[in-house]
């Protein structure tokens, strides 16, 4: 199949596009039939001029909030517990990270079963931290070792940008959430 797309300097294909931008090929003939990104067809491809793809923004979905939420307290059967990781990234390798993220992102790993909440932040305040949240409701939750081996690959597939000798962990149980 990747013999039959056309090599048109310039453009790329929707499948291309779709990995460019993090989003599915389905999302991006949507766009095109939109007329928010425009395309061209060739020996049966839709080809995409590559300066549309890279500087296509997308609008943010659904309706803007009204109201902040408000702070809500779980019952005691659908708890919530946090696992949270301080590391620093090895010297020099921030970029190097990034595709890690994003190679993790694309290939749907690392997905932690349980979890209703997964953040990856750089830290603003403590140069070359990362802090890594996970979020596990209670009714959901794997076991400790299930979690443990789950964070062990995830550790694994950072290894070679993040030094885990840094690792500060801490484990705790939600009192309030939004």
């Amino acid at each position: 199949m990747a013999d039959e797309i056309p090599d048109l300097p310039g453009y790329v294909s929707t499948k291309e596009a779709a990995r460019m931008l993090g989003i599915s090929e389905r999302r991006i003939r949507l766009y095109i039939e939109m007329k928010r990104l425009p395309a061209v067809r060739a020996a049966d491809v839709l080809m995409i001029p590559l300066e549309n793809v890279k500087s296509f923004t997308r609008k943010n979905a659904g309706r803007p909030r009204k109201n902040t939420l408000a702070w809500r307290i779980s019952s005691a059967e659908n708890t919530q517990f946090m696992t949270s990781i301080s590391v620093q990234v090895k010297s020099h390798l921030s970029e190097e990270l990034m595709h890690c993220i994003e190679e993790i992102k694309n290939s749907g790993k690392h997905l932690f079963p349980g979890t209703v909440a997964r953040y990856i932040a750089k830290s603003d305040t403590i140069a070359g931290q990362i802090d890594i949240v996970l979020i596990w409701r209670s009714t959901v939750m794997p076991n400790e070792a299930e979690r443990e081996r789950a964070l062990e690959a995830f550790r694994q597939a950072l290894a070679d940008v993040l030094d885990w000798d840094t690792a500060r962990y801490n484990i705790g149980s939600i009192l309030t959430h939004t």
